[in-house]
C-alpha cells in the first residue's frame, strides 16, 4: 500500500497574510488626497501671501521713487534758478564795471573843462579808446582844456585831431575833435 504522509515535513507553509478591509484602503486613500489637498491650499495661501507682501513692497517703493523724483526736479529747479541768479550776478557784475568806465571818464572831463568857455557836444566810448566833440569859445580854451586832461593822468595820449573856427547862433566858436586813450 501506498504511504501518503499528509504531514508536512518540509518548508512549512506561510500564515495567509490578514486581508485588508476595502473600506480601510479607501479611507487611506481619502485621507492621503486630504492631506495633498491641505497642503496644495496652504502651499497657495503661502505664495497668495508672499505675492501681496511684494507687491506692498513694490507700492511702497514706486511712492518711494515717486518722492525721489520730486526731490530731482526740485533740486534742478533749484540749480536752474541759481544758475539764473549766477548769470544774472555776472551780468550786473560786468554791467558794473563798464558803468564805471564811462562815469570816470565823464569825471574827469568834466573836472577838466570849465564850463562858461569849453563844452561837449558827443562823447563817445569803446573800450579804452574815448572820441569828444565840442565847442570853445577861443582855441585857448580849447589848448587849456587839453592841458587839463593831461595833469588828470588818466590818460594815455590825447590827440587833438581837428580844431576849426565856426559860428553858432551868430556867435564865434571853435569846433574840436580828441581822441583819447585811457590807461589800463
Amino acid at each position: 500500500m501506498i504511504r501518503i504522509n499528509l504531514l508536512a515535513t518540509g518548508p512549512r507553509a506561510r500564515k495567509a497574510k490578514p486581508q485588508w478591509d476595502v473600506r480601510v484602503e479607501a479611507l487611506i486613500g481619502i485621507l492621503v488626497l486630504a492631506v495633498t489637498l491641505v497642503g496644495c491650499w496652504w502651499y497657495a495661501a503661502s505664495l497668495e501671501e508672499e505675492i501681496l507682501a511684494k507687491q506692498t513692497e513694490k507700492q511702497g517703493k514706486d511712492r518711494q521713487v515717486a518722492q525721489l523724483k520730486e526731490q530731482v526736479k526740485a533740486v534742478q529747479d533749484f540749480e536752474q534758478r541759481k544758475k539764473q541768479l549766477e548769470d544774472k550776478n555776472r551780468i550786473i557784475d560786468q554791467l558794473e564795471k563798464s558803468r564805471t568806465g564811462p562815469v570816470k571818464v565823464l569825471d574827469h572831463v568834466s573836472q577838466s573843462l570849465n564850463p562858461l568857455k569849453v563844452w561837449l557836444v558827443r562823447l563817445n566810448l569803446k573800450g579804452n579808446s574815448v572820441e569828444l566833440e565840442g565847442r570853445a569859445m577861443t582855441n585857448d580854451d580849447v589848448v587849456e582844456f587839453v592841458n587839463n586832461l593831461r595833469r588828470t593822468d588818466q590818460f594815455d595820449t590825447i590827440k587833438l585831431m581837428e580844431s576849426r573856427a565856426g559860428q553858432d547862433n551868430k556867435v564865434n566858436t571853435y569846433q574840436f575833435k580828441l581822441d583819447l586813450s585811457m590807461k589800463g
